[in-house]
């Protein structure tokens, strides 16, 4: 990968206390695409996101966005470089209302832009946060929160989007609509790091797929590439390719 063109990922070993979690893990997200991540619980996707978003230190290895180095750096320094991340548990602020939770992420992320036209977008996105913007963020449906989440890494215009788990325990209608509003994002050029245990939306949707399996990268490759690899597909993501990309 060229130097500025998105995300690179070298060698990247990273754990928990003594326990090696990802072990000299390489992965690329090229600019303005959308890479997802699948595979089986344990397998490291949400430790690779927490260790390219600063939360997780690295052990050994090299993570660079666009040119610039992120390894060591704290986390509020990685999402202020616009290396943002919806972690898997949304981790909103379940007291305060949906646009105090879009408040204080423009506070912290952005707040030279102008506050008003942002916040239109950002509604623009996910009308029903329009209609609930003094609903206390807790009240909101699991749908409608997932959707805060999102928005409130949006609020710090991301160069780079990290989403964990998006479609985690909603129900297949929110979850269309909430691709629909990751389409839309992809079109006006949002490179996209997608980690997903749905692997036949994540594959269908992505540009690019990897599958993680204890810590290791097994299979990898588009849409098309992924189809032909019928005995590693139904090893690692269950079913036949064919079933895997069924609508």
């Amino acid at each position: 990968m060229s130097e500025l063109s998105g995300l690179s990922v070298a060698g990247l070993s990273v754990g928990y206390g003594k326990a090696l979690v990802l072990d000299q893990l390489s992965l690329e997200v090229p600019r303005g695409q959308v890479v997802a991540v699948v595979g089986p619980n344990g397998a490291g996707k949400s430790t690779l996101v927490r260790a390219i978003s600063g939360s997780l230190r690295a052990r050994a290895g090299e993570i660079q966005f666009n040119g610039q180095r992120l390894t060591g750096l704290p986390a509020y320094r990685i999402a202020r470089m616009g290396v943002l991340q919806v972690p898997e548990t949304r981790d909103i602020f379940a007291g305060m209302t949906v646009w105090e939770n879009l408040r204080v992420a423009f506070d912290n992320l952005n707040p030279e832009e102008d506050a008003r036209a942002l916040f239109d977008e950002i509604y623009t996105l996910f009308p029903i946060l329009a209609e609930r913007r003094d609903a206390i963020a807790g009240n909101l449906s699991g749908g409608q929160q997932q959707m805060l989440a999102i928005a409130r890494a949006l609020v710090g215009r991301p160069r780079l989007l990290m989403l964990d788990e998006p479609s985690l325990g909603l129900a297949h209608l929110i979850i269309r609509e909430i691709y629909h509003t990751l389409e839309a994002l992809r079109r006006q050029g949002l490179t996209v790091l997608l980690v997903e245990q749905n692997a036949r939306m994540a594959v269908k949707f992505a540009d690019y797929s990897v599958v993680l399996a204890n810590g290791e990268i097994v299979l990898q490759g588009t849409r098309d590439e992924l189809m032909a690899n019928d005995q590693l597909v139904q090893h690692y993501l269950g079913g036949r390719p064919a079933e895997l990309l069924r609508p």
